[in-house]
């Protein structure tokens, strides 16, 4: 029995020596890298370690860790073991057992017996009552009550009585009411009392309420001397993101447009983003970057299928897995420069995505709304001109088109347009257009107005054949009332024949290009300032006289 003590003792001590120290470590988020659906912490800390196993405890992380992203990098004579998340339920609040004082025992116990004197007495007022209300009923049934009288005389005398009675009884049962009323009345506020006292440990040291529990993430060290050193962290977490937002300003059509490219940030990760260096990214870590493959696409004729249950097989896809680093190198502190707000945002283009770095450091709360970033804010080379549709409107929208805009690696998204300082309206960027030029709509300019007329139709119909031919004629009339001249592209059309007896034939265009295919008409002008001009088309279709044409023309 002796040697099996000193067994359990020896175990207990090497178990002891062996087993692992916590260390807490004061950490704060350095780096944030935003993607448009998730983000990436980073996270850092000092510590100082004795000998042998610890455990280093960064708190305060967010609850939506996504465990495989987890990584650590240290700096100091120490070996990292493992890293891993960590959730840590509070301990349990014990109950109050501290004694009521003396004075409360007395009191309760007063107020406990007058409360049970009171329910005596209701209860015998209640029994008091239930006798009476039945006295009341016998008396109303009796049978000179319901008429079983021989004479006048003895009616009379039978409604004196009952009425002396029963206004006895009434007096009675309401005597009874308010008693019952005021001692109820009375018990309550006992009742009260009582509750009051009997909590009175609850309210002079009232409970602590239970806290929620710590998200931890522990990284597992070991080291053979005492070390000062340095642990960085980093996971991914969901419930995070960015979208891009645009202001572009034009002061006129004769200066370059001024696009502001921003972001719009919003987290509600559980862990506050506070004074943090921020990365844009456009990558997206969820999506599957597995290579794809093409399969052989075999010819055959066709076979009947037989329905029925086959086995399928089951397919394992490649995960990622983060790689655990071995920390040796000494720690060493470094100051950061000052930061320069002249230049704050820096775009790094990767073979798979864009990066916007940026210098001045944010603060992003935890709280699910959207906080802006800016990411650029470029003047880009713009050439401007008028678009005039009269069909549809009798004022020309003016247009700005920028090329080259390709290497501004921008995002679709909503886009606010101000010109010449007032705000015109908003339009979405469509970023993933092949086009070689970016064409926005900067609003209606009431300078430059036309006016669509119909000057002549005309309907021959052949005598001898089956054809019928109508002639349409149009003029648009353009009046620039502008002090300067435009560049103006004018846009009209003409029918498309969807059936092989109908046929257009252009009778006279001007200087429009025709695009038979699809009917526009569309005239490149210059026009000076404060200039008018007409321009006239028309056309010919030729049809079976026989039917009546589709009044779209």
């Amino acid at each position: 029995m002796k040697s099996f003590n000193l067994l359990i003792t020896a175990l207990f001590m090497i178990t002891n020596l062996y087993a692992a120290k916590e260390k807490k470590v004061n950490s704060k988020i350095d780096h944030v890298t935003v993607f448009t659906s998730g983000a990436q912490i980073e996270r850092s800390g000092t510590f100082k370690l004795s000998a042998g196993l610890s455990e280093i405890i960064f708190e305060g992380v967010s609850p939506y860790i996504n465990t495989k992203s987890l990584q650590a990098r240290g700096f100091g004579k120490f070996i990292i073991l493992d890293v891993q998340f960590r959730v840590k339920q509070p301990e349990p609040i014990p109950p109050n057992a501290e004694p009521l004082p003396p004075q409360i025992v007395r009191d309760i116990a007063l107020l406990s017996d007058s409360i049970s004197q009171i329910g005596f007495d209701i209860e015998d007022l209640t029994n008091k009552r239930e006798f009476i209300t039945l006295e009341k009923k016998v008396l109303l049934g009796n049978k000179y009550m319901q008429g079983n009288v021989d004479t006048i005389t003895e009616l009379e005398f039978a409604m004196d009585y009952l009425r002396k009675q029963l206004a006895d009884i009434n007096t009675t049962l309401m005597k009874i009411k308010r008693e019952e009323f005021s001692l109820n009345k009375k018990r309550t506020r006992m009742q009260n009392r009582l509750s009051k006292l009997q909590s009175y440990n609850s309210r002079i040291n009232p409970v602590k309420k239970p806290e929620g529990p710590k998200y931890q993430v522990v990284v597992s060290v070991q080291s053979k001397e005492a070390v000062s050193g340095k642990m960085e962290i980093s996971y991914m977490v969901s419930n995070a993101g960015w979208s891009p937002a645009y202001d572009i300003r034009s002061e006129g059509v004769n200066q370059p447009i001024q696009l502001v490219y921003k972001a719009n940030v919003y987290q509600n990760s559980g862990e506050n983003w506070e004074n943090a260096k921020l990365t844009l990214s456009t990558i997206m870590p969820s999506q599957n970057y597995t290579k794809p493959y093409l399969s052989i696409l075999y010819a055959n004729y066709f076979t009947p299928y037989n329905y029925g249950y086959a086995k399928q097989d089951k397919r394992l896809f490649n995960q990622p897995a983060s790689k655990m680093n071995d920390a040796t190198a000494d720690y060493e502190e470094v100051l950061s420069p000052a930061l320069s707000a002249a230049s704050f945002t820096q775009a790094n283009h990767t073979m798979t995505n864009i990066e916007y770095d940026i210098d001045l450091p944010y603060t992003i709360p935890s709280d699910g709304q959207a906080h802006m970033v800016g990411i650029q804010d470029k003047k880009l080379e713009t050439d401007y001109f008028h678009y005039l549709v009269p069909k549809l409107d009798r004022q020309a929208f003016l247009i700005a088109k920028i090329t080259d805009w390709g290497s501004l690696y921008l995002l679709p998204g909503a886009a606010n347009i101000y010109f010449e300082g007032t705000f015109v309206g908003e339009t979405n960027l469509n970023t993933n257009s092949m086009a070689d030029t970016l064409e926005l709509a900067l609003g209606k300019d009431r300078g430059v107005i036309a006016e669509r007329k119909k000057e002549h139709e005309k309907i021959e119909k052949n005598k001898l054949g089956k054809d019928a031919m109508k002639t349409i004629a149009y003029s648009i009339k353009i009046k620039n009332n502008k002090v300067s001249d435009i560049n103006l592209i004018v846009e009209d059309q003409v029918p498309v024949s969807q059936n092989e007896e109908i046929k257009i034939k252009p009778f006279e265009f001007g200087s429009a290009k025709y695009a038979s295919s699809t009917g526009m008409l569309t005239w490149n002008i210059k026009m000076k300032a404060n200039a008018k001009k007409e321009l006239t088309f028309s056309y010919d279709i030729v049809y079976d006289k026989n039917k009546q044409l589709s009044s779209i023309y």
